[in-house]
């Protein structure tokens, strides 16, 4: 009975190793994913890997692409794969306003966005207290700590953290052991750092393995997450799902032909079938074994993306198409759809971009919450609501402009019931002022 149980604990504990593996490469960039490979082929014999053809793909100035996400002009040529983020000094506000161009941002929320960006530290911590930047800025703490709410937000996690710990908070979100690893930056991260797994494994009633095993995650988050981004060196962009539309026909490609592919090398194939040695033939049948696994982690992740893909597609089309809002959709709703778990939605879409008709998004920016309709057709996302707001404030009669409550029910009827509150809030986001402000003469 011992040596059965010591069988089943080792092979659980392999199959969670390379469960842990696969999901790795699912959260890979197209960048990672080729390094990754390459590196396979270095350790491994019996893989090849086939270069891809897309490194020449010549990439296009910052002022091209911010056309390009801006709908003024598309390319129908995939030639230019590759995105170009120019001038050093701008490049993290280049980065940051990329993600934030298809959001509603009042003058108010710009001046605060702007703020932030420009007191970030090279570490991509934001260390000025909210209540300083309001007296600064001379707004409210609550509309600071709103579009705070939002940059934290974007793209790379952990960025406008105040400081390590929520920094590697904000990247462990959505994770399967989201609160455990919490815990653990929340009050362990000296014990982290000196290596007191017991410590740790008593304060938080886990086995030293599950212990180690979340530590593994922690050091694989980013303490530094602008590392890398402004520079010198251009940065850039590289989609790695391109989403195209022929005819009123949908084509969902991933960019592999940048990243190459994985083989198996015949050669070695041969000779592990002909070696005497059993201890050589048992190497090669462990490599060829690995090999295997890879290739079909991803394979895994080729089909993981795509399904994902496909189902932003049904609810997103107008919207990638540059003719429609961008709808309320959630990560719950896709995982679901796509009968996977809501934390394997959120790894596989970490830092990718769909480059679609409309232009390049990140995936994570085509997510967001929705208010119920008021015709019973769904919900409208809060970005709809606001791009009414905006356009029933532009239109009222200057001499007697909408109150708070006129303007809730003007909205009712266009079938967004929201609260005068509510209204209130959207408006002071969108840094418009109250009826009294806005009348004139």
């Amino acid at each position: 009975m011992e040596i059965k149980a010591g069988i089943s604990l080792q092979t659980k504990q392999v199959l969670s190793q390379l469960q842990v593996e696969s999901l790795n490469i699912l959260a890979m960039s197209m960048t990672e994913l080729k390094d990754f490979m390459q590196n396979e082929e270095i350790e491994n014999p019996l893989v090849e890997f086939t270069a891809g053809q897309g490194e020449e793909a010549a990439p296009v100035t910052y002022k091209e692409t911010e056309r390009f996400y801006n709908g003024t002009e598309r390319e129908d040529s995939r030639e230019n794969e590759l995105y170009e983020i120019e001038d050093s000094e701008k490049s993290i506000e280049d980065l940051v306003n990329m993600q934030l161009h298809w959001k509603q941002i009042g003058d108010t929320e710009r001046k605060i966005v702007d703020f932030c960006v420009q007191s970030l530290e090279q570490s991509g911590y934001l260390l000025v207290p909210p209540q300083e930047i309001a007296e600064r800025l001379n707004v409210s703490k609550e509309q600071v700590e709103n579009v705070l709410v939002m940059l934290k937000e974007l793209e790379p996690q952990g960025i406008f953290a105040s400081g390590l710990e929520e920094c590697l908070m904000l990247q462990v979100q959505g994770m399967d052991e989201e609160e455990k690893l919490s815990r653990m930056i929340n009050d362990h991260l000296q014990d982290i750092a000196e290596g007191k797994i017991s410590t740790i494994s008593r304060a938080l009633k886990l086995s030293s393995a599950e212990v180690r095993k979340l530590i593994h995650i922690i050091k694989e988050l980013n303490p530094r997450p602008l590392n890398g981004v402004g520079g010198e060196k251009a940065q850039y962009i590289l989609p790695d799902v391109l989403l195209s539309n022929q005819d009123g026909q949908w084509n969902i490609e991933l960019n592999d032909k940048w990243t190459g592919s994985l083989g198996i090398n015949d050669y070695y194939i041969h000779m592990m079938e002909t070696a005497q040695d059993q201890e050589l033939k048992s190497y090669f049948e462990n490599k060829l074994r690995r090999a295997r696994f890879i290739m079909n982690a991803i394979e895994q992740r080729r089909e993981t993306l795509t399904g994902i893909t496909r189902e932003i597609l049904k609810r997103q089309e107008p919207y990638l198409l540059g003719k429609g809002q961008l709808k309320p959709m959630t990560l719950e709703e896709i995982a679901d759809a796509v009968e996977i778990h809501k934390s394997t939605v959120s790894r596989a879409i970490r830092d990718k971009y769909l480059r679609a008709p409309s232009g390049c998004f990140l995936f994570r920016s085509l997510f967001t919450t929705g208010i119920p309709s008021g015709d019973g057709n769904g919900d409208v996302s809060r970005n709809a609501v606001k791009a009414k707001l905006k356009e029933l404030v532009a239109a009222e009669d200057k001499k007697k402009p909408w109150s708070d409550e006129q303007l809730a029910g003007l909205l009712q009827d266009a079938g967004m019931p929201i609260s005068r509150r509510t209204v209130a809030k959207y408006r002071m986001e969108l840094g418009i002022g109250g009826a009294f402000q806005r009348k004139e003469g």
